[in-house]
């Protein structure tokens, strides 16, 4: 049976993202004002035509700035594209999952060690994960990203036997903690 799944994820606007939008919604109107100014006093429509191409110009960069990542886990491959402004894909790396080495919560201070590292993540540490795998030409590979549960499912799957069982050991420890807190809690309401 296929193992196929598809996620994407967009990327957050940091301050730098809204930095770059409102100096071209600047630009566009500074240019457009200073040419609609001169295509009206010369009478030549060559300036009007130069504004409209700069309003499109400006919206086409405005789009640009949008950044999302998907990723498509089929059968033991994890592929990472990076989407920009819905037009333009780049593959940015394809993992053979059969070679992951450790799938682990995401902490900027503890970041461990790799030869490369792929961030392809929302911008947000928050459900951030670090993916471990061995890459024919790039090495360790550290990969950064935001899978949501149905993707972590479909990629553990495909991790060999001893990192499998290494983390279904890890999420059954969690759900025990997470189901005594809840009975001490009912415990606690009950009294």
């Amino acid at each position: 049976m296929d193992n196929i799944c598809e996620q994407i994820v967009l990327k957050s606007r940091t301050s730098g993202d809204r930095t770059k939008a409102v100096l071209i919604i600047l630009g566009m109107a500074v240019l457009s004002a200073v040419l609609l100014f001169l295509a009206f006093i010369t009478g030549f429509l060559v300036f009007l035509l130069v504004a409209i191409a700069g309003v499109v110009g400006g919206i086409y960069l405005l789009n640009g700035i949008e950044v999302e990542y998907e990723y498509i886990v089929t059968n033991n491959e994890l592929d990472i594209d990076k989407i920009v402004g819905r037009r333009t894909r780049k593959r940015m790396i394809t993992v053979d999952l059969s070679k992951a080495e450790d799938l682990c919560v995401y902490s900027a201070e503890n970041e461990p060690e790799s030869d490369t590292t792929v961030f392809a993540t929302t911008g947000l540490e928050k459900d951030a994960y670090y993916l471990f795998v061995q890459h024919s030409d790039y090495g360790k590979v550290g990969i950064i990203f935001n899978p949501n549960s149905r993707t972590r499912e479909a990629m553990i799957r495909e991790f060999p036997y001893a990192l499998r069982t290494k983390l279904s050991a890890t999420i059954d420890n969690k759900n025990t903690d997470s189901e005594s807190n809840d009975i001490e809690n009912t415990d606690g309401e009950n009294q």
